[in-house]
């Protein structure tokens, strides 16, 4: 029983420290009010995927210079100084993925790291010598027994201290160093053409079944790289609560837009279905399109309401 208390007691901060991961993570990943989220994640991040580190690189925590009071403050400060690291070096590789720079995947992958770090420390400080650490304590008999601090204790804080300062720095750097990648999307729109200027306005409102009226579409391209573009019109007959009731698609086009530059294309919209309030949409996809398009599949979509008489 006393051996697996003081095993217990040996691991106690990393029990906390798993705890502690878990709590921030379903913080996180959960629809809690902002501020409740700030008290659980910012601890979390300033401090407990650092203490996991440095647990697994220094194991022991009855160390030659451990019992100096200094120490325990300097492995707090180590705690702080790696978590700040790993926080820099999670946001630089998210920001080179598909991941956004948003609070769950940066916890999530800081709390992987945690949890791995947690294991090693585990690991080794449940497999290390009892008396290995003791052995190298220097005791000075004319000082009241007192353990001494070597200077060695004091170098290798400054190492370490160091060591994550210039990871965090070169960190930056290399960010800054990197073109901005910004945010991607994709501009869509429609135009009309009036004395040969294209315009976001006069839109017709009123068109008789089975003539034909010109209309622009522009679809420029923010997504830092080459897309290939599908644009399906559709007329839609809606019920009043929003509902699909009929649908004819007039056309579909498709465009390769290298990134920075925009797709302009003009096209005849002969309406097919007549009635009130018909929905002439515009429904943009990247690269193929479904078997049925939506307005709640499309990448992007605009419209304009139109009614459609009988020709006379």
């Amino acid at each position: 029983m006393g051996r697996w208390s003081g095993t217990l007691r040996a691991v106690s901060d990393l029990v906390v420290i798993i705890i502690s991961t878990a709590v921030a993570l379903a913080a996180t990943v959960s629809p809690v009010d902002g501020l409740l989220l700030a008290v659980v994640a910012i601890p979390f991040l300033l401090f407990v995927p650092g203490y996991a580190l440095i647990a697994a690189l220094f194991p022991d925590r009855e160390s030659t210079y451990q019992q100096h009071r200094l120490i325990g403050l300097e492995r707090l400060l180590y705690a702080v100084v790696a978590s700040i690291c790993l926080a820099v070096i999670v946001g630089v590789n998210l920001d080179f993925t598909s991941w956004p720079i948003r609070p769950v995947p940066v916890v999530a992958v800081l709390a992987v790291v945690t949890v791995l770090s947690t294991l090693v420390a585990l690991y080794r400080r449940t497999t290390s010598e009892p008396e290995a650490s003791k052995s190298a304590v220097q005791f000075d008999m004319g000082s009241n027994s007192r353990p001494q601090s070597s200077d060695g204790g004091v170098q290798l804080g400054s190492i370490v201290v160091a060591v994550a300062i210039v990871v965090a720095l070169v960190s930056v750097t290399f960010v800054a160093a990197q073109p901005q990648r910004g945010e991607t999307y994709t501009e869509f729109g429609l135009l009309t053409e009036t004395n040969g200027t294209l315009q976001a306005n006069g839109y017709p409102t009123e068109m008789r079944l089975g003539e034909s009226s010109d209309l622009y579409f522009t679809v420029t391209n923010r997504e830092k790289q080459e897309t290939n573009y599908v644009v399906v019109v559709q007329l839609t007959r809606t019920a009043p609560t929003g509902d699909v009731i009929e649908n004819a698609r007039l056309d579909t086009y498709s465009e390769t837009t290298a990134p920075g530059e925009t797709w302009q294309q003009r096209h005849t919209v002969t309406p097919v279905l007549e009635g009130e309030r018909l929905r002439l949409t515009y429904l943009l996809y990247r690269g193929g399109v479904p078997e049925q398009p939506t307005v709640d599949n499309a990448y992007r979509e605009t419209h304009i309401w139109i009614d459609v008489t009988q020709n006379r």
